[in-house]
């Protein structure tokens, strides 16, 4: 049995709101975004979404909201579902820490179709988060139950873990209190802010921009004001062998390790025979970075050997042994036949000592 809820016509909301309901799909899965066909909407254009394209359904079910409180914890948070005054899904967030502290300006979406990103990093740029809320699913960062988004008197109405409603009910028959269409999204028509309520005269309608996971757009949303100045987090490598004044032979396998601070990302690792002026990448390549590398020693001969560990997308983010080593090629390839290369022999001894 559904589990009836009277809403009032104007927000629940209490306080300034810390998060904000910002745009849903009201468009029919047989339909496209303005009407029309899959070439043109129905006034000639191409009315589509920033994210899917002109498709029809326009993403199917979903909705998206805007944090506006700094450092949020929106762990164990429920957001509720209605058409009209029923009460038809309660989505509730789970107490993973992507949740515990969300940036003033995050966009989360939630949607059945999509798959979850939570790839989210704002300090360098990233300021989304979508969550796929659907039957099957994990319910790693959201409940996995399907849900309905639609034109027909759709809303939401956000609590969080204690139960108190923090924004809404908020969606058509609050405002506007009617004339969402099934070509059409729900936004809300200005820059997100603390000031904005449930029935905000701002919350309009549009058939020929829809954003998911994105600022609105019909003239412009703008978060500068909203979102706070980042400083990426600090990065640095520090290389802690080998480190100078080592002896090595071709051949031996030798601990390359390094440590690391703000690096997620894997590392790469590279050596030089010059004293720095050239560097070659170890093989086989490092693909992690855990804080060492067997490095197989290869078959030079360098009184001025160092390692150099970077970052493998911030190339600036690298650090060297703080002095030269040697490196004295084996003595085991020293026999060379007539045509200079290395007898099968001494090659095959070579490789029993890489192996060893």
């Amino acid at each position: 049995m559904g589990v009836m809820v009277v809403l009032s016509l104007v927000s629940g909301t209490l306080r300034a709101a810390d998060v904000i309901l910002n745009e849903y799909n009201a468009v029919d899965n047989s339909s496209f975004l303005g009407g029309g066909d899959s070439s043109a909407d129905e006034v000639g254009g191409r009315a589509s979404d920033s994210y899917f394209g002109r498709i029809m359904g326009n993403g199917g079910d979903w909705f998206e909201l805007v944090v506006i409180k700094d450092h949020l914890d929106m762990r164990g948070w429920q957001l509720e579902t209605y058409n009209g005054t029923k009460l038809d899904k309660t989505l509730t967030l789970t107490v993973d820490p992507i949740w515990s502290d969300l940036r003033a300006g995050t966009i989360i979406t939630v949607a059945q179709e999509v798959p979850t990103d939570v790839s989210y990093d704002p300090a360098v740029g990233d300021w989304w988060i979508n969550v796929q809320a659907k039957t099957g699913g994990d319910g790693k960062y959201i409940s996995a139950k399907s849900f309905d988004v639609s034109n027909k008197d759709w809303r939401l109405r956000i609590r969080d873990i204690a139960g108190t409603t923090v924004f809404g009910p908020a969606g058509e028959g609050i405002s506007p209190l009617s004339g969402v269409g099934t070509t059409e999204v729900f936004q809300l028509r200005a820059d997100p802010s603390a000031a904005i309520e449930a029935d905000s005269l701002h919350y309009d309608t549009n058939s020929r921009y829809s954003t998911f996971g994105a600022p609105n757009h019909w003239g412009g949303q703008d978060f500068k004001s909203l979102r706070p100045v980042l400083a990426p987090e600090p990065a640095s490598i520090t290389v802690l062998a080998p480190n100078g004044g080592e002896a090595f032979t071709s051949g031996q396998v030798v601990t390359v390790r390094w440590q690391s601070e703000g690096i997620a990302e894997t590392v790469l690792v590279e050596f030089s025979i010059d004293n720095g002026t050239s560097w070659t990448p170890v093989y086989p390549p490092n693909v992690s970075n855990t804080g060492q590398y067997k490095w197989l020693v290869p078959l030079v001969d360098s009184a001025k050997a160092m390692i150099r560990v970077s970052s493998s997308n911030r190339l600036a983010i690298a650090a060297t042994s703080k002095n030269t080593f040697s490196i004295v090629a084996s003595t085991t390839v020293a026999a060379l036949g007539n045509s200079g290369w290395p007898e099968f022999s001494a090659l095959a001894r070579l490789i029993a000592a890489w192996l060893n």
